[in-house]
């Protein structure tokens, strides 16, 4: 067999595997509902709040604070505890900068390659794993739609932080169970231990930094810039964590077939009118299916996640149910995955993943 056919082959082989993962859904390495259902409470109380004061958009922005929950979710609760506000400080951090950078679109461009630049290094570096780089870029490019949209600033920072805080808070609860006590948290210092770059971790980076910059660019010249961000995003989520050409193909059908279910949800909840304590609720839900299936089935994953998503943007921004934006998101990350995808081109095929990579410490001590 030429080497040509045996390409053709590997190429066909590993398109019928990607289409045949999304009748499949993969074991369960562990339970994930007390993360699942932790990230849907955090989310849904800001939101409730939101709506008693009469300030929806408020409760929507600060319910953003759910994003620190899935990290660190594979250590014991006291080491999750020490990190976790690590977490929401990335996330205050990137919506300083998304806030400041909003009125000036090149500037903007530019913090939106260094944000997602710095936490692709952070994330693979010390690889943390499931969500990957997404949340920060998300909370940035949120943070410069709402200001843009009216919110000011220094608001839109504290409601951040605020929901930030509370997720914080409602991660010592757990803490009632005796189990959680004993067992001994590292220090920081080995939780943090200087991160050992392998071949696979530096693939993930330049990969994501590749998309960041080929992202941003297309957006401002052939898209739009206020835009950039979703695509960028959609981008790493298909870089993932795992690297490969197989896991990248995989992630984006994946991430295309979730992003047009979960576009079609949009408009549902859009188009229902539902009551806001109804909206609160049913965000939740989407958190918690989030959460449950991100490791087992990314296309489910991204169904919930999308409209969550395009619902804290738009309503934040006083945009829900702007029929357009739903086109959009579509173009933007068929851009994004079709980078992400085109990106694992560029190097040889990987070795198998070693199990157990994510999950800080990675390495014995």
């Amino acid at each position: 067999m030429s080497d040509e056919a045996r390409r053709r082959d590997v190429w066909r082989d590993g398109m019928r595997r990607a289409v045949v993962s999304l009748g499949t859904m993969a074991p369960a390495k562990e339970p994930r509902w007390p993360i699942a259902l932790q990230a849907a409470v955090v989310l849904t109380v800001p939101i409730l709040v939101g709506i008693a004061f009469d300030r929806v958009d408020l409760g929507l922005i600060a319910a953003t604070g759910a994003f620190t929950v899935p990290y660190f979710a594979a250590l014991p609760r006291l080491e999750r505890l020490r990190l976790r506000p690590l977490a929401g400080l990335v996330l205050v951090i990137t919506s300083i900068v998304g806030a400041a950078l909003a009125p000036f679109p090149w500037l903007s461009a530019l913090g939106l390659i260094g944000v997602t630049v710095l936490v692709a290094i952070a994330v693979h570096g010390y690889r943390l794993g499931p969500p990957g780089p997404l949340f920060p870029i998300l909370v940035y490019g949120m943070s410069g739609h709402a200001v843009n949209g009216g919110v000011p600033p220094l608001v839109l920072v504290g409601t951040v932080a605020a929901g930030c805080a509370w997720a914080v808070v409602a991660s010592i609860a757990p803490l009632v169970r005796r189990v959680h006590w004993q067992i001994t948290p590292r220090p920081l210092s080995v939780l943090l231990a200087r991160p050992e770059w392998d071949r696979g971790a530096r693939e993930l980076v330049w990969r994501t930094a590749i998309v960041a910059v080929l992202g941003t660019a297309l957006s401002l010249l052939y898209v739009d810039p206020d835009r950039a961000y979703w695509t960028v995003a959609a981008g790493v989520v298909v870089v993932g964590v795992v690297p490969g050409r197989g896991p990248a193909v995989t992630r984006g059908l994946h991430r295309a077939v979730g992003t047009v279910l979960g576009v079609a949800v949009y408009l549902a909840i859009a188009a229902a009118g539902m009551p806001a304590v109804a909206l609160a609720l049913t965000l939740g839900t989407l958190q918690f299916i989030t959460e449950i299936t991100i490791a087992r089935h990314y296309a489910i994953a991204v169904t919930a996640v999308t409209p969550l998503a395009l619902v804290i943007v738009t309503a934040s921004a006083g945009e829900l149910g702007d029929l357009a934006v739903t086109g959009e998101r579509i173009v933007d990350t068929a851009l994004g995955a079709g980078l992400a995808v085109a990106t694992a081109l560029l190097h040889a095929p990987a070795p198998p993943d070693p199990a157990g990579r994510h999950a800080p410490p990675h390495r014995a001590d």
